[in-house]
């Protein structure tokens, strides 16, 4: 990417979070002439200046990165796989998370909502959705959890409450690619999910009807079991590295007593 897309960027960065150059200007301390000069492209800002907008502007840190590379600086952030060394003890602490979790669901989901490792109830609510005796006879899909859901011959066949909760998903994937910025691979897959049949076009309008439960619910009903979930979301305070900002806890809970029988009673 050539180092003049910098003020382009940088102003779409603000635009996003809709503030003002005079805004990020008292954000990051300096003047809005400043601000005004970076963007224009009559000023090249330094790293350290870079960095500060990206703070300011809470920019994720892959696109940190990007910023950076743009502005003719070496990246700043590595993107560490879980099985290296260093990341010992967050490979710990993931898998102490999961285990307690059990006999309920919890799933490691990376930043495209891949699931790169789950627990014994995860596995086994799985095995139930997709008549699967092994990991390896699950669908290609089942790796991810948004195709997962959304895949005419994925689990949506079995969630009754399905037009009402993928509009909240839909929304939520819709609500992270535009933080990532267009044309990136979280739009990507936006796109290929807004092509399968089934899926409502009128998602982005979609209005629930009343709606009795203080939190949404994901309601299943499979083999004359009727199952019902809600769901927490765990991240890693003050992450430096790129993998680790983009992993996300995944647990769900029962949101009724027969939901609860179901996995305790293994």
């Amino acid at each position: 990417m050539p180092t003049h897309d910098l003020p382009r960027l940088l102003k779409s960065w603000r635009a996003r979070n809709k503030i003002s150059q005079l805004e990020l200007s008292l954000r990051c301390d300096v003047s809005q002439k400043h601000i005004s000069f970076i963007e224009s492209a009559r000023t090249a800002p330094s790293k350290a200046m870079v960095l500060l907008i990206c703070e300011a502007l809470n920019i994720p840190l892959r696109d940190r990165n990007i910023l950076l590379t743009t502005a003719g600086f070496a990246p700043e952030y590595r993107e560490t796989a879980l099985s290296e060394p260093e990341l010992a003890a967050v490979n710990h602490a993931l898998n102490m998370m999961l285990a307690q979790q059990d006999p309920f669901p919890a799933m490691v989901i990376d930043g495209l909502f891949n699931i790169t490792r789950a627990n014994q109830g995860a596995a086994r609510l799985q095995a139930f959705l997709y008549d699967a005796q092994s990991p390896e006879a699950l669908p290609p899909f089942a790796g991810n959890m948004l195709r997962s859901l959304f895949s005419p011959d994925g689990i949506r066949r079995y969630v009754s409450n399905w037009n009402d909760i993928a509009p909240f998903f839909l929304r939520q994937l819709h609500a992270e690619a535009l933080a990532h910025g267009s044309n990136g691979p979280l739009e990507a897959l936006l796109r290929e999910i807004e092509s399968y049949e089934g899926v409502p076009s009128g998602w982005k309008k979609y209005q629930p009807g009343h709606w009795q439960s203080p939190i949404l619910t994901v309601d299943i009903e499979k083999d004359g079991l009727c199952l019902s979930f809600f769901s927490t979301i765990a991240t890693l305070g003050t992450p430096l590295d790129i993998t680790l900002q983009e992993t996300r806890i995944e647990s769900y809970f029962p949101a009724d007593e027969a939901t609860s029988r179901f996995f305790a009673e293994g």
